[in-house]
This record gives structure tokens, C-alpha cells and sequence, in this order.
């Protein structure tokens, strides 16, 4: 026990110690957006889940923080209503009749389909050691990466696909104390995203309020191929 308690003070020695030896600043890079319309969806490939929970909200929030008149429905309950059974994939939600029924029972006009927000650092040099304090110099290049695809319910077809990317310098210099510049590059390529989706929506839709939907899509795992089975000679 007296082990323990004493690992845990260092523990929080050495947080206290981390903390106070650091200078965070933060900052939001330009998010850069590309769209397409037209676009040929392969919908056999997808399934319409609402998995990655924390995304979803997130970006949510930010299509609201964007159009304060667009109400975003709840995910669990436009699944059950889309979904009355345990077909979940893309090619049932494009469905005509899958479209009139939530808009009938949520009085939703637009689903947004969220793909996984892509986060990746290249050019790193450098580096930086933790010893009581910090020593060394590193910078990179953070990249973030959004997708979107926005279903139109009214005609139930897709309305367009959008991607936003966000790429922003990161450095951090110490000599004990660690100056650190770091870009937020996810949250900036989702708001770039939330604001050329509300756009796209905007540009289609009527004045005033709006309900619309987001969920995640995921791309289905296809199933191995069956082994070679030699049966020999016949």
C-alpha cells in the first residue's frame, strides 16, 4: 500500500512538473474544401452506423454552431426509424420508401453521412527528450482530413460529396521550459466541412428551419475468399 501510494505522488509529481515546464499555443489553420456533384455512389459498399458517437455529436455541433435554424435529429433515433429491420446498409437508406418514412415521422430533408476524420504528420525533424524539464527542438506538418457525403431525402439521391483538409506547422522548442505551436488541424477540418455542408444544404433547401440527420458511413468488410481445395487427380 505504501508502495503504491508513493507511485502514485510521483505520478503526480512529475504531471505537476510536465505541466508547469510547458507553454501549449494553439492555433487554426485555413481549411481547404473540395466538392463534387453528380457523383456516382457505390452504396453497396457502405453501411449507415452511428459507431464513432463522439464524431457524430462533434460534428453536429458545429453544423449548428454554423445555421443555428438546422436542428439535428437524434442518431439512435433515425436508425430506428430508417432501419425496421437489421439491413442497415446505404442501398436500403436510398430506398424512396426508407426516404418518405423519416421524413415523414422526424421531418428530416437531409441525411449526412460522416466518414472518418484522417489525421497524419509528415516532414517531422527534430526531436525532444523529457528529463526534469524539456530539451530539444521538432517541427512537422499536421494534416487532418474530412469527408462528407450529403443525401438528399426529398429525392432520395446523393446530393454531393465534400472534403475538407486542414495542414498546419507544428514546432515546439525547450531548454527545461518547452514552447510548443500547435495547429489544431482536426477540429479545423471539420468545421470547414460543418460550413460547406450547411452551404451545399442551404443552397438546395428553403429559408428557416431545417431538420436534417448525421450518422457515420462505413465501408463494408468483404468476406475472405474461400481456400483452394485440392480434391486431386479425378
Amino acid at each position: 500500500m505504501r508502495t503504491n501510494t508513493l507511485a502514485r505522488g510521483l505520478t503526480v509529481l512529475a504531471a505537476t512538473v510536465l505541466a508547469a515546464a510547458c507553454v501549449i499555443i494553439p492555433y487554426k489553420p485555413k481549411a481547404e474544401v473540395v466538392e463534387q456533384r453528380d457523383l456516382a455512389v457505390d452504396s453497396t459498399a457502405f453501411v449507415v452506423t452511428i459507431a464513432p458517437r463522439q464524431m457524430i455529436e462533434e460534428f453536429s455541433e458545429a453544423i449548428e454552431d454554423e445555421d443555428d435554424a438546422i436542428k439535428v435529429v437524434p442518431p439512435q433515433e433515425f436508425l430506428d426509424v430508417a432501419f425496421e429491420d437489421a439491413d442497415a446498409s446505404l442501398t436500403k437508406m436510398l430506398e424512396p420508401a426508407t426516404c418518405a418514412r423519416v421524413r415523414e415521422r422526424l421531418g428530416t430533408d437531409y441525411l449526412v453521412l460522416i466518414g472518418e476524420v484522417s489525421e497524419y504528420k509528415t516532414d517531422e525533424h527534430g526531436g525532444m527528450v523529457f528529463y526534469m524539464g524539456f530539451v530539444g527542438a521538432e517541427t512537422s506538418n499536421e494534416h487532418a482530413t474530412a469527408v462528407a457525403t450529403v443525401i438528399d431525402l426529398v429525392n432520395a439521391k446523393p446530393l454531393a460529396e465534400v472534403s475538407s483538409h486542414a495542414q498546419g506547422r507544428s514546432s515546439g522548442v525547450g531548454a527545461f521550459y518547452g514552447l510548443f505551436i500547435v495547429p489544431m488541424t482536426g477540429s479545423s477540418a471539420r468545421d470547414g466541412l460543418a460550413r460547406a455542408v450547411v452551404a451545399d444544404i442551404r443552397a438546395q433547401s428553403a429559408p428557416g428551419k431545417l431538420r436534417i440527420a448525421v450518422l457515420a458511413a462505413e465501408r463494408v468488410t468483404p468476406p475472405p475468399p474461400p481456400p483452394d481445395i485440392d480434391v486431386g487427380p479425378r
